[in-house]
């Protein structure tokens, strides 16, 4: 985590910390440290947007989403939101969803006839 423990409550500390804030867990204790790792995700890995699910079928998954959406839009980094239900496949509106990311892609300086060529 970019430092060394100096005694055994630090060492704790740190264990604890990192614990708390693995990405399986981040979304159940604080929507900012998914915000945080979604954020530091898209600029190591240069992405030019984020789609985000908002999912009906996983409470847990979806739990601060919206807090999510918003942190990374105010990071500068352009994000879009479709919804499904990883539950029940009918609760995905598939040619809406496309829609959107057709438009999402041409915001960003894309056209259709080149997204799928």
């Amino acid at each position: 985590m970019g430092k060394i423990p100096k005694n055994r409550d630090e060492a704790l500390w740190t264990l604890a910390e990192w614990n708390l804030s693995k990405p399986e867990w981040q979304h159940f204790y604080s929507p900012q440290l998914k915000s945080d790792m979604m954020i530091r995700i898209a600029k190591e890995w240069k992405l030019d947007g984020v789609m985000l699910h908002y999912n009906r079928g996983c409470e847990g998954l979806s739990l601060g989403i919206a807090e999510n959406r918003l942190a990374i839009a105010k990071a500068g980094i352009p994000v879009m939101t479709f919804e499904g239900n990883m539950g029940d496949e009918r609760e995905f509106d598939e040619a809406r969803t496309m829609d959107r990311i057709d438009a999402f892609m041409e915001t960003m300086g894309l056209k259709r006839e080149l997204l799928h060529a």
